[in-house]
């Protein structure tokens, strides 16, 4: 099985962490969340600290971004402390928020704080975009550049890419990745992407339950914005559900928006699943993770 995150053990870590800040730290552990990123948190004069490594530098620039809008309307997300280059690797340094991530929580206590969760997220919907702004993915700008957001979602599983996915059809032949499979569900979910309404919204782009913090009680933060986008919200309430079914997370926030509604809502739903499965159908075959791959599989079939 491949992986695609920085090699970088414990020790190398705190070498570097003392070296950027000049000064030593203390409390250094593993943050072992996420499939690119190395992340860790420590503690420096009394106050405790996140520090991300990356090869790209860009997504680091993004979230300074993201902090400084966000940060003034209310929304839940770390103060970026510093950015910056260590020899080839990128670095972001932002404040640890209390608590900790809801992935670690029981699942009784998760529930508690859906409620909670439900209410942040529905601040975020409510933030005005200039009716000009595109859609799709933005940079450190948050600007896009697609003209509807089924444009986006086509781009993002076109042939001919740069980066992370360059050559990715290839997997269709050298690897376990069934084209007829991805072909069923991409269909299903461009035709159900047609349900998605003009009016375009600040979206997270990965959110699941490692990228959310809390106290128990409240929301703290929500994190890692490397994927924010310009577009439907119901993708990350659908990434939230694809991930933890078990906690029937579109019944919560139905109730956030208990006065207006959603409308086309499991249409909506439907598609950011798809979406989601079938990206994982591909990232688990480039990682030749097998299990994964199935898991995904099963997952997609009971949508």
């Amino acid at each position: 099985m491949k992986s695609f995150k920085l090699d970088m053990d414990l020790t190398t870590a705190i070498t570097i962490i003392q070296n950027i800040i000049n000064d030593s730290v203390s409390h250094v552990e593993a943050i072992n969340f996420g499939e690119l990123s190395k992340v860790f948190s420590y503690n420096n004069k009394g106050k405790d600290y996140i520090i991300h490594f990356n090869k790209n530098g860009e997504r680091f620039i993004k979230d300074e971004y993201l902090y400084e809008k966000l940060s003034k309307l209310g929304i839940p997300i770390p103060r970026i402390e510093r950015n910056g280059k260590f020899n080839d690797l990128a670095f972001s340094i932002s404040e640890k928020a209390s608590g900790q991530s809801l992935v670690a929580y029981p699942e009784n206590k998760v529930r508690k704080v859906l409620p909670s969760l439900a209410i942040e997220y529905k601040k975020m919907t409510e933030i005005l975009l200039d009716s000009t702004e595109k859609y799709g993915a933005i940079d450190h700008n948050g600007e896009a550049v697609f003209d509807t957001w089924q444009q986006y979602i086509e781009s993002f599983f076109q042939r001919n890419q740069e980066g992370f996915w360059k050559d990715w059809y290839a997997l269709f032949e050298h690897s376990f990745l069934e084209k007829e499979v991805f072909d069923y569900y991409y269909e299903m979910m461009m035709e159900l992407s047609l349900s998605t309404p003009k009016e375009k919204y600040l979206v997270h782009g990965d959110f699941h339950l490692g990228n959310i913090i809390s106290d128990g009680k409240d929301i703290t933060a929500i994190v890692d914005w490397e994927m924010a986008m310009y577009g439907d919200f119901m993708f990350d309430i659908a990434n939230l559900h694809f991930w933890a079914p078990q906690l029937q997370i579109p019944q919560v926030f139905l109730a956030a928006w208990d006065d207006e509604g959603i409308p086309n809502f499991r249409e909506r739903l439907k598609c950011g699943m798809l979406f989601k499965g079938i990206d994982g159908l591909r990232f688990f075959a480039k990682k030749e993770d097998k299990a994964a791959y199935e898991m995904i599989k099963n997952k997609l079939s009971s949508i």
